[in-house]
C-alpha cells in the first residue's frame, strides 16, 4: 500500500508540476490533457492538464492536475506535506528551492529533539514540512 498525494489547482498544474521537478528532482512520468480525453471541454480547458504523475526520490510520487473549472482547488487546507531526509544538505537546497516565492513559516534548523525541521508554504499555497534526520 502506499499513499499517494493528489494535487489539484486552478489552471496552473503545469507550472506546479516542473517547479516541483525542479525543486524535488524528479521526473515527469506522464501527463494528460482534458483535450486528450472524451469529454467535452471549453477550448480553454483543452490544452490544461487532467492528469500528470511525478517521481521523485526513493519511490515518491506525487499527482498534479487541473481542477475542471476550478471545482475541488483550494490549496492551504488543513494537509501538509512532510518530506523526510537523511542529508542535511540536500534538505537544504530542497527547502530553500520550494521556498522559493512563497513563506517560510518555521525557518529549517535544528531542533530540541536532534533533527533539522522547518516549515513553509510555497507561492501555490501547499504547505510542507521537510525533516531530516542528523546522524547521531
Amino acid at each position: 500500500m502506499q499513499l499517494i498525494p493528489y494535487l489539484h489547482f486552478k489552471g496552473n498544474a503545469e507550472e506546479v508540476l516542473n517547479f516541483y521537478k525542479d525543486a524535488l528532482g524528479g521526473e515527469i512520468l506522464m501527463i494528460s490533457r482534458y483535450g486528450d480525453s472524451p469529454m467535452p471541454v471549453d477550448e480553454a480547458m483543452k490544452n490544461k492538464i487532467i492528469h500528470s504523475r511525478l517521481q521523485f526520490g526513493n519511490n515518491n510520487l506525487v499527482m498534479i492536475s487541473d481542477s475542471f473549472n476550478g471545482d475541488m482547488a483550494n490549496p492551504g487546507g488543513n494537509i501538509q506535506l512532510s518530506l523526510g531526509m537523511t542529508d542535511e544538505a540536500k534538505a537544504t537546497e530542497v527547502f530553500d528551492k520550494l521556498s522559493e516565492g512563497g513563506k517560510v513559516t518555521m525557518p529549517l534548523q535544528k531542533q530540541y529533539w536532534g533533527d533539522v525541521f522547518g516549515m513553509l508554504q510555497d507561492k501555490f499555497g501547499i504547505s510542507w514540512m521537510v525533516n531530516c534526520e542528523v546522524k547521531k
